[in-house]
C-alpha cells in the first residue's frame, strides 16, 4: 500500500474518532423499494421462478445517503432527513428504518396519499428497471423545507429534485435561501425523468445557485441533449457550479472544477445489484469532503480545493459506490472496513492512473 493511500485512510479514521461532523440537511423522496433480481423478464402469461428472492427495503436519495453516511461513521446526530411519507405501512417502515440509525427525522406525513413505492427489476447483466408509484413525495410542502433550513442551519444542503412537486418548482428559491445562510448547496438528479413536468428546465435554471452537482452520464445527456460527457460537464461549470460529479457505471467517474476535469477508472468488484450506487458515491464524497474540511466547509474552501485533493475525494466516493453494488439492496454492503479494503487493494493504481483533462 502506498504512503499516499495509507495516509488518506489514517486521516479518515482520525477524523471519524473525533466524532464531530458538519450538519447536513438531506431533502428528497423516501421510498419503499421492492427489489428482485431476475434471470429474465417473463413473457405475458408466463412465470419466472426467482431463486434470489424478493426484498423490501428502504430507498430514496436522502434515506440511502443518510444511512450510508452513518455506516461510514458520520455522526447521525448531524444528519437531518426531510421527506414526505404516507400514513401507511410503508411510511411506518421508512420512519422505523431511519430511526434505527439514530438519524434526525423531519418527516412530513400525508394522510390521504400512500408513501412512494418503487418496483425494481434487476435483470442479470442489464441496468435496473424502475416502476414507481409517486405518492407522498409530491406533497412535500415548500414551507416544511424552508422551516427545516431555518431550524437546522446546515453546513450542507443536499436536494434531489424530480418527483417533489412544489419543491421542484421552487428549487432555485430554496437554493438561494440556503446560500444566503452560507450553506453549501448540493443538487442531484432525483429521477430518470421528472414527474409531472415536460423537462428539466427547472433544474438547469437553478444551477447558478448550486455549489456541487451530481448526475450520471445518462442524465447528463438528457439535461443538455449532448452525447459528449466533457462538453456536458463544461456546460454545467459555465452555469456557475463549483464542483461537478458525473458517474458512468463500470466505466468510472468524473470530477471537475473551473477548467479541469479528472476521470478515474472504477474499482473492480463482483457486481450483484447496482441499486443505490449513485447515492453511495455521493455519500462517499460528502463524507470525505466533510471530514477533510470539517468546520471550514464553505464555498470558499470548495473553490480552494487543489486537483490532487479532488482526485482523492473522487477515489473515496468511487470506493463507496463500488462497494454498494456487491450485495443486494441500496445500503446493505456499505461498511468502513469494506471501503478501506478497496482503497488498500486498488486505490493506489486508480489514483495513479487518473486522467486530467483541460477544458
Amino acid at each position: 500500500m502506498s504512503i499516499v493511500i495509507k495516509q488518506f485512510i489514517e486521516h479518515r479514521e482520525k477524523e471519524r474518532r473525533l466524532n464531530s461532523h458538519p450538519t447536513l440537511l438531506l431533502v428528497g423522496v423516501s421510498v419503499c423499494d421492492i427489489v428482485t433480481i431476475v434471470p429474465r423478464i417473463s413473457n405475458p402469461g408466463d412465470i419466472v421462478y426467482l431463486d434470489k428472492g424478493i426484498s423490501i427495503s428502504l430507498g430514496g436519495h436522502p434515506c440511502n445517503i443518510a444511512i450510508d453516511l452513518a455506516k461510514l461513521g458520520y455522526n447521525p446526530r448531524n444528519i437531518f432527513v426531510v421527506s414526505a411519507i404516507g400514513d401507511d405501512f410503508c411510511g411506518n417502515f421508512i420512519e422505523k428504518q431511519l430511526s434505527e440509525y439514530n438519524i434526525q427525522l423531519m418527516l412530513y406525513r400525508v394522510e390521504d396519499v400512500g408513501s412512494n413505492k418503487n418496483l425494481i427489476l434487476v435483470v442479470e447483466g442489464e441496468d435496473r428497471r424502475f416502476h414507481v408509484e409517486v405518492g407522498a413525495s409530491s406533497r412535500l410542502p415548500l414551507a416544511h423545507v424552508i422551516k427545516a433550513l431555518n431550524e437546522v442551519k446546515p453546513k450542507l444542503l443536499h436536494i434531489a429534485p424530480g418527483v417533489l412537486g412544489e419543491i421542484d418548482e421552487n428549487l432555485g428559491h430554496i437554493l438561494r435561501i440556503a446560500q444566503s445562510m452560507d450553506t453549501i448547496t448540493f443538487v442531484d438528479v432525483g429521477a430518470a425523468k421528472p414527474f409531472g413536468k415536460k423537462g428539466w428546465d427547472f433544474l438547469t435554471e437553478a444551477l447558478e445557485y448550486t455549489d456541487i452537482f451530481h448526475c450520471n452520464v445518462y442524465e447528463l445527456r438528457k439535461l443538455f441533449n449532448l452525447d459528449n460527457v466533457i462538453e456536458g460537464i463544461k456546460k454545467i461549470l459555465e452555469k456557475g457550479v463549483k464542483i461537478v460529479l458525473v458517474t458512468d457505471g463500470d466505466k468510472g467517474a468524473y470530477v471537475a472544477k473551473k477548467n479541469t476535469v479528472i476521470h478515474q477508472q472504477t474499482f473492480k468488484v463482483n457486481a450483484v445489484d447496482p441499486t443505490g450506487a449513485g447515492d453511495a458515491f455521493q455519500a462517499g464524497f460528502i463524507y470525505s469532503i466533510s471530514t477533510l474540511i470539517r468546520d471550514k466547509l464553505s464555498k470558499e474552501t470548495l473553490e480552494e480545493l487543489d486537483l490532487e485533493t479532488l482526485a482523492k475525494l473522487l477515489l473515496y466516493a468511487q470506493a463507496v459506490g463500488a462497494l454498494c453494488v456487491t450485495k443486494p439492496g441500496t445500503t446493505t454492503a456499505i461498511s468502513k472496513n469494506g471501503v478501506n479494503d478497496l482503497l488498500i487493494n486498488q486505490g493506489e493504481k486508480i489514483l495513479k492512473n487518473s486522467i486530467y483533462i483541460k477544458l
